[in-house]
């Protein structure tokens, strides 16, 4: 599962695309939001995932390391039953010295090095910081979007008032026209009438012009803020990606731990134990899974920022 993408974004005709830009230009609040999401929402949000990116890579890396160390754990575990079987057979003392795990013990020293804690050093604060300003920023983008349509149904509403009233003036002007005409001379109120007639019907065509340049401008600025929140990213998607880290990185801690329990003993019983407990882990996948779902899910969120920054780049940049 991946961040949700907008087909319509990406569908937005060039020329169209340039014809929105003054649009932008002419209004300072969206201007600014553009400029923000440019410059600072969408870089933060896609360096955050290629930091994480980078974390995951370790995890899998360790994963892997881990694994290489049960099957030598399991190898070296049948050694020593064997070993042990034979001494106890031939009644012999058990054996000091060597630790039987002690390949085991070497793999897990390689876990630790390369890949111990993935997540400790990974800054969440700029993805953080990138996402209460994009939640910030859909939330407003929202009331906006309400203001302009109930600013396009009250342009609509009292367009229809306008053409009534203006109708019914033209209807009376005609009205008086006649009369005059049956009443006075009648090449003069014809001629009158005319005028009038001309001037009224041309100053219908001027308002007329200033209802759709206002309707225009307002589902102008509907459509580019359509388009920013339909960007090609999805909010709740990326939210999702914040709590699957913080379970992740609970998980490998505890896996971390066992770790760090057997080479800090260094004992063939604790290597046993904890050995035993990583195996369950492991075999149980919840780690494992939880990386590979992770790592898919950043892949394809990263994508579509990147598709989304390219998009919004052509659409809005002047």
């Amino acid at each position: 599962m991946g961040c949700a993408t907008s087909s319509k974004h990406g569908s937005l005709r060039e020329d169209h695309a340039l014809d929105l830009k003054p649009v932008i230009s002419r209004n300072s609040k969206l201007s600014r939001t553009v400029a923000d999401l440019l410059k600072s929402v969408l870089p933060g949000i896609r360096n955050g995932l290629a930091d994480l990116d980078i974390c995951l890579h370790h995890a899998l890396l360790g994963l892997r390391t881990l694994e290489a160390a049960l099957v030598c754990f399991e190898e070296e575990n049948r050694k020593k039953e064997k070993s042990d079987y034979r001494r106890s057979k031939k009644r012999k003392k058990p054996r000091n010295g060597k630790n039987a795990y002690a390949l085991t013990l070497r793999k897990l020293s390689e876990f630790e090095l390369q890949a111990g804690a993935p997540f400790i050093h990974l800054d969440v604060e700029e993805l953080q910081s990138a996402l209460k300003k994009l939640e910030d920023m859909m939330e407003a983008l929202r009331g906006r979007k309400k203001e302009i349509e109930e600013r396009l149904r009250s342009t609509n509403w009292w367009r229809k008032v306008w053409n009534l009233v203006f109708t019914a003036v033209f209807i009376g002007v005609l009205v008086c026209s006649v009369v005059l005409a049956a009443s006075v001379a009648a090449p003069v109120a014809i001629t009158a009438a005319t005028a009038s007639a001309t001037a009224m019907k041309a100053m219908e065509l001027w308002i007329n012009s200033v209802w759709d340049e206002r309707k225009k401008a307002l589902e102008d600025e509907e459509e580019v803020v359509k388009i920013m929140r339909d960007g090609g990213f999805s909010l709740p998607e990326l939210e999702s990606i914040r709590s699957m880290v913080h379970k992740l990185r609970n998980d490998y801690d505890a896996l971390n731990w066992d770790v760090k329990f057997m080479l800090r003993q260094e004992t063939e019983e604790a290597t046993k134990v904890g050995m035993t407990d990583v195996r369950k882990k492991i075999e149980k996948g919840e780690v494992t899974s939880g990386v590979e779902r992770l790592k898919s899910h950043v892949d394809a969120c990263a994508t579509s920022i990147q598709r989304a920054e390219e998009e919004s780049l052509k659409t809005f940049r002047s």
